[in-house]
């Protein structure tokens, strides 16, 4: 990334003194991202200057919190390319997930993987669910998939773009040609891989998108799903309240058209303009840029942990495309090593399961420690932390 110093200045927590003195080192961008700080100027002048409800107070106020609010509608549109109305502000994945587990109409099987995030597997529990196995790298068997498509009866085949435990990525226009062809419909999770790769559902035509605001430097409390414009209308609402409907009587309801009708009572207003902010931030940056930085911070990963933690099991293996790294220690618990990395030297790692604890089990290992980066981090940093690991498990020998 070109002018990495300017990018980094954009992000003032970097700026601020670690309980050790050290700078901060944050590479848990998988679990939530940093955020820049035209995102705290944009939250913060809704907060300041435009408080107001949406859609219904009758005044200035209330119109240029409706316009900043809709007009983040379109800005999502145009970044993944569908259209506003097939844009739908939820809080985050998981209630996007929860929503189409719910409300889509799709009658049969349903096909995800046992490598999902758990927000991506628990949804499907009602269901008549397969759940796809792994190879070696992460990537699902896709004779399996083929298999089940070929038996028919499969309404939705649900998957993550992006493992946040391996980092694999999954090939999209396969998938949907894939499925499309056996007369399955297609949901994305793009939580993972939405900060760092561009997505055009126009061109990958998968039918349901769903991705987080606050994994690409938007605020917490906004999602996004995006379906195909007639399937939403096919959907009924799940939740029922203020923002749903366009009239009510004690003998009638009349529901508004999608994607109102999904987004029941007040939202988080200033978290959908952040979204905005956050997304022109990208768009400014050039997701070209941001992707090719993402890949050379993985291939970096891959060379020093061969060089400093060899013995060291990489789940997906160690040849990644790109991150996240999750490492699995010999004779040490994962939650010791965090703790100690953030103690001692102010680094930020995540440890556990990461919720996804079925894809962990699938490959017969323990909780992992997880080294997940962004456009601010630089070579250095992983250096450090991966030496800082190193560190703690020859402690332990």
């Amino acid at each position: 990334m070109k002018n990495i110093k300017g990018i980094r200045a954009q992000f003032p927590i970097l700026e601020r003194v670690t309980p050790t003195g050290k700078p901060l080192i944050y590479l848990d961008s998988a679990a939530t991202a940093l955020k820049p700080q035209c995102v705290i100027d944009a939250v913060t002048d809704v907060l300041t200057n435009r408080t107001a409800n949406i859609h219904r107070s009758v005044h200035f106020l209330g119109d240029e919190a409706t316009e900043l609010y809709e007009s983040t509608r379109d800005i999502v549109a145009a970044f993944i390319g569908s259209e506003a109305n097939e844009i739908v502000f939820l809080r985050n994945t998981t209630e996007g997930l929860n929503l189409v587990a719910k409300a889509f109409s799709g009658k049969g099987r349903i096909i995800s993987s046992v490598g999902e995030h758990h927000s991506n597997y628990l949804p499907w529990q009602e269901h008549d669910v397969h759940r796809l196995s792994l190879d070696d790298n992460g990537d699902i068997n896709w004779f399996e998939l083929e298999q089940e498509l070929s038996q028919g009866d499969v309404a939705l085949v649900s998957l993550a773009h992006s493992s946040n435990v391996t980092g694999y990525m999954l090939d999209l226009e396969k998938l949907v040609n894939m499925c499309h062809s056996s007369g399955a419909k297609v949901m994305i999770d793009g939580a993972q891989s939405i900060p760092h790769t561009q997505i055009d559902v126009a061109k990958i035509q998968c039918d349901f998108l769903v991705f987080s605001g606050h994994k690409l430097g938007a605020p917490s409390g906004v999602g996004v799903l995006f379906g195909k414009a007639e399937l939403l209308e096919e959907m009924d609402y799940w939740l029922h309240g203020g923002s749903t409907v366009e009239s009510v009587t004690q003998h009638s309801i009349e529901a508004k058209n999608s994607p109102w009708k999904f987004e029941a009572g007040t939202p988080a207003i200033e978290s959908v303009v952040g979204l905005q902010a956050a997304i022109l931030f990208l768009l400014d940056l050039g997701m070209d840029n941001v992707e090719s930085h993402f890949k050379s911070l993985s291939e970096y990963t891959s060379i020093c942990l061969r060089e400093n933690l060899p013995l060291v099991n990489v789940i997906g293996g160690i040849d990644k495309l790109q991150g996240p790294f999750s490492l699995t220690l010999p004779g040490i618990s994962p939650h010791i090593v965090a703790r100690g990395l953030s103690d001692r030297y102010g680094i930020c790692l995540r440890s556990g399961f990461h919720c996804a604890q079925p894809l962990h089990d699938f490959y017969n290992v323990g909780a992992s420690i997880r080294l997940s980066f962004w456009l601010y981090n630089t070579k250095d940093e992983i250096e450090q932390a991966i030496k800082g690991v190193a560190n703690f498990i020859n402690l332990v020998k």
